[in-house]
């Protein structure tokens, strides 16, 4: 009899243990659910136009870190009070642990840009703020399941004629708090930055536009700066800025001056003499842009 009690009492502590995990299951999947809902409701417009969408992750079967895009179009007619609807959504997220909100509506009370970095040692980063005209809103979120991580929701709208652009992000990764970063990459407007604010490398449809002699001077004087203000142990860092200077002199050398090139050529020798490192590559990478520019 006393082995049927233990045992029944066996089964009900069990069932109280599933019943415990089923509930904090549901919080945990319920956290974001609003912010999730809204941003399937936008998927499933009839009325949007799909310009854009980039979807990443270090790991199809279980990523560790990823970063999921959509940029869309609406009328302004269509997108009516969506507005008040994603602000809403965004203020009522409690269990968000930080709000970063930018509207046109509303006091400005983030002066400053929020990074938000991704990647398997933080090396990517969609940066928020950067626009005065756009509205911003991003909802950030600890993962409760593995402390070291986070998931953040972002939205970004602004008119464009009689349209209106949206952007809506999930990005998942290391809690930049609780995991040493190593370099964070920035794609901020034309250029790629690192976390620094060194240019240091990009896509080739994101590089400035050389059309003329002076878009180069400007060009090569960005990366001459950022190779000069770059510490000795940022050495991947000046290895991004000898490719880039050696690229721009290689495809876009013939459009300088006579005068141009010797102010350019002058200023390779130097960022030689000064090589610090004493690394091979620089300095090599620095002579073939020297020798693309007498071409």
């Amino acid at each position: 009899m006393l082995n049927m009690k233990k045992y029944i009492n066996n089964i009900d502590m069990k069932r109280q243990s599933i019943l415990l995990i089923a509930m904090m299951m549901s919080i945990v999947a319920s956290a974001q659910e609003s912010i999730e809902q809204l941003f399937r409701s936008l998927d499933t417009r009839g009325d949007k136009t799909l310009l854009s969408k980039n979807h990443y992750e270090d790991n199809i079967d279980n990523p560790t870190t990823f970063c999921r895009y959509e940029e869309i179009m609406m009328t302004k007619k269509a997108f009516g009070k969506l507005e008040d609807e994603f602000v809403k959504t965004f203020t009522n997220e409690k269990d968000a642990y930080k709000l970063y909100r930018m509207t046109q509506d509303a006091p400005r009370t983030f002066k400053s840009s929020l990074s938000v970095p991704y990647g398997t040692q933080n090396e990517y980063s969609v940066t928020f703020g950067s626009h005065s005209d756009h509205n911003y809103l991003v909802a950030l979120f600890y993962d409760k399941a593995k402390t070291d991580k986070r998931h953040a929701y972002a939205l970004v709208w602004y008119n464009k004629g009689d349209n209106v652009i949206i952007l809506h992000y999930h990005i998942y990764g290391n809690d930049p708090t609780k995991v040493s970063n190593t370099r964070v990459i920035t794609y901020d407007g034309k250029q790629i930055i690192d976390n620094n604010g060194y240019v240091i490398t990009g896509l080739k449809d994101l590089e400035p536009t050389i059309n003329n002699d002076l878009d180069f001077m400007k060009r090569f004087g960005t990366l001459r700066a950022s190779f000069v203000s770059t510490g000795v142990d940022k050495t991947l860092v000046l290895y991004g800025l000898v490719v880039k200077i050696a690229e721009l002199c290689k495809n876009h050398g013939k459009l300088l001056t006579d005068n141009e090139r010797a102010t350019c050529d002058k200023s390779l020798l130097e960022l030689i003499k000064n090589n610090s490192l004493g690394d091979p590559y620089i300095a090599g990478m620095l002579e073939e842009a020297r020798i693309a520019l007498k071409k």
